[in-house]
């Protein structure tokens, strides 16, 4: 079954000039989570594919994590400090993968002014918006 993304959600990556090791972001997380936190993440995920695909109204509930951000928020401080500016704007807004990167589905109605407030981060980040993937992975012959 193939699932298309709905043409109201733009991905907008903020990249922040320097890097963060995947090592030292794993290395802020805890040995375990509270049960409760992994359930509700759990539930997020799948109402992230209903949100991406047909309700981008959900998007800002379906991307709120318990997992990973608060436990790196002191080893990326400037990255989650963007994430919960946009969320509190109403912007759904993660860390992308380890970080430092921040991942935005903004709706196409804001994505171009979204954009625009570059002026507005921090020294050395940029922005970019980023086309949707609709084929996934592919075997190229060699």
């Amino acid at each position: 079954m193939s699932l298309t993304p709905s043409s109201r959600v733009v991905p907008v990556v903020f990249i922040p000039a320097g890097e963060l090791r995947t090592v030292k972001a794993r290395r802020a997380l805890p040995e375990s989570v509270p049960y409760a936190d992994a359930v509700t993440n759990t539930a997020r995920a799948a109402l992230l594919v209903e949100a991406i695909t047909r309700r981008p109204q959900l998007l800002l509930t379906a991307t709120e994590d318990f997992l990973h951000q608060q436990y790196r928020r002191s080893v990326m401080p400037r990255t989650l400090a963007l994430v919960d500016e946009l969320r509190s704007a109403g912007v759904p807004a993660v860390v992308s993968g380890a970080g430092p990167t921040v991942l935005a589905l903004a709706d196409a109605s804001s994505a171009d002014a979204l954009v625009e407030q570059t002026g507005r981060l921090p020294r050395g980040w940029r922005v970019e918006k980023l086309p949707v993937d609709t084929e996934g992975v592919q075997v190229l012959p060699l």
